[in-house]
């Protein structure tokens, strides 16, 4: 057995910033606590007979060529193979030199990591790659151990591999958790032949579904003074052709999100969030409100498609949401048939969009202005009015005309747009015309579903009107 006195044993679980590095760092201070028993070395070597006797060695995503991946070795040669490397790594008989590592800054006995023994880091067939014409970058001992325990961290995602990591510690080390008990689970049920694989195939269904965990586990409703930011990495080490995608969720959108799921807003966002689930095979499917299900004509029969099945397609929302798009078309869409809470759209153009707030009032207001006589004829004409304009000279046509001016034949003595609501909320430099627009018509939806006057006929009409409108554009 290796010694590991001359080992940093803080920098063996101590956070770097590297994503790669912290994962295995914290599989071996999760494995530590369960096998308080067992020294680093033994750690190793129980890791490394998973690997080998438990997935058949098929850690190819992760190491090109290594001991344990190396066509050459076979069965209990594989394993032999990396804790000869391991006990040289750590008597420091394997070459070395003496420098600062690239991940943990020390300086110290440095050894060469490529990618046989690290992940994303190139190779020796590839020198012009690394610093020097280095033949790898280099790394402490402790480092290249921490990468060794990396697959443990991580799940298979559509065909590659995925790892969480956040700007917050705990959640990162609750993911690291989550998947090193899922591993474990299935090691002892005896149906594991690889990594864990995640119960999705879409990585934003994957990320926001880790999200909700971490609110059931960690998180509560309260003020928090820093909001977390999530990366997904979603990759490959393996052949010629290594690759690595990051998903980014920034802090304004867990915030946001977050939000979403407070009691207050919860079954409004997660009706408009299910419905917006979308399979090629089961193109046509309708989401039933009530039931939570989807459901699939067929030529005789109907498919009742439940939740458990569902969450494996496609969300517009959740990956619109990821990738940084606009859903404020999709809020559109939804207020025109279904009632939906506006404080998750004003939310959403505060927290997200930059929308300021004064602005989203002042839309509330006209929105309550145009419908405050319930007259079905004249609202008709007003939404078609406002969904037909096309440009911000049409908008401000129809916000002088329909509102400024018949507030004043009105005969209301106060102006219901003054000159500030106009320049600084309304129109203000480098705002989009178009928001102003979708949030004035989305509110009035609100109000008319509020108010009750929002009828089946009514709708019937505006839509056929409105799908005209956008032909005709």
């Amino acid at each position: 057995m290796a010694e590991s006195k001359k080992l940093d044993q803080e920098w063996l679980i101590r956070p770097t910033g590297d994503p790669f590095v912290d994962a295995g760092g914290y599989v071996i201070e999760y494995l530590q606590k369960k096998f308080p028993e067992k020294d680093i070395f033994q750690l190793i070597e129980y890791i490394t007979k998973i690997y080998v006797e438990k997935w058949g060695g098929k850690l190819n995503a992760f190491f090109l060529n290594s001991k344990i991946t190396q066509p050459a070795f076979q069965g209990e040669r594989k394993t032999e193979e990396t804790l000869k490397y391991f006990e040289a790594l750590i008597n420091e008989s394997e070459p070395s030199e003496f420098g600062y590592c690239r991940f943990t800054g020390r300086e110290t006995m440095l050894f060469f990591g490529g990618r046989d023994n690290s992940i994303m880091t190139g190779s020796g067939t590839l020198i012009n790659f690394h610093h020097f014409f280095q033949k790898g970058i280099s790394l402490s001992k402790e480092a290249l151990i921490r990468i060794h325990f990396v697959p443990f961290a991580c799940q298979q995602l559509q065909g590659k591999i995925s790892f969480v990591q956040s700007s917050n510690v705990e959640i990162t080390k609750l993911f690291v958790k989550l998947t090193i008990e899922k591993n474990l689970h299935e090691l002892s049920i005896g149906v594991s032949e690889g990594i864990a694989k995640s119960s999705f195939n879409k990585p934003a269904n994957a990320i926001f579904d880790f999200i909700d965990h971490v609110f059931s586990k960690l998180w509560d409703f309260g003020e928090v003074s820093t909001v977390p930011s999530l990366t997904l990495y979603h990759f490959t080490n393996f052949g010629a052709s290594p690759e690595i995608q990051m998903y980014q969720l920034p802090a304004k959108v867990f915030l946001f999100y977050r939000t979403c799921l407070q009691p207050r807003f919860k079954d409004d966002w997660q009706k408009f969030v299910r419905s917006h689930y979308f399979d090629a095979k089961h193109k046509g499917a309708k989401y039933n409100l009530q039931s939570e299900k989807f459901e699939f004509a067929k030529s005789k029969e109907t498919d009742i498609i439940d939740q458990n099945y569902y969450k494996q397609w496609f969300n517009l929302i959740l990956n619109k949401l990821l990738i940084n798009e606009n859903i404020r078309p999709e809020f559109l869409r939804w207020s025109r048939k279904h009632p939906f809470n506006l404080e998750i759209v004003s939310i959403y153009q505060q927290k997200i969009i930059g929308m300021k707030k004064e602005t989203i009032n002042k839309i509330k207001e006209l929105a309550e202005f145009l419908v405050r006589e319930g007259d079905a004829d004249k609202i008709k004409k007003r939404i078609k009015a406002l969904d037909g304009a096309k440009n911000a000279s049409n908008l401000r046509r129809f916000i002088l005309k329909d509102i400024v001016a018949a507030n004043y034949l009105a005969g209301n003595n106060n102006s219901i747009v003054s000159v500030e609501d106009y320049v600084n909320y309304l129109f203000p430099d480098g705002s989009y015309w178009a928001e102003i627009r979708d949030i004035l018509l989305i509110a009035i939806y609100q109000e008319l579903h509020d108010k009750g006057l929002i009828s089946e006929e009514l709708n019937v009409e505006l839509e056929s009107e409105i799908e005209e409108v956008y032909t005709n554009e």
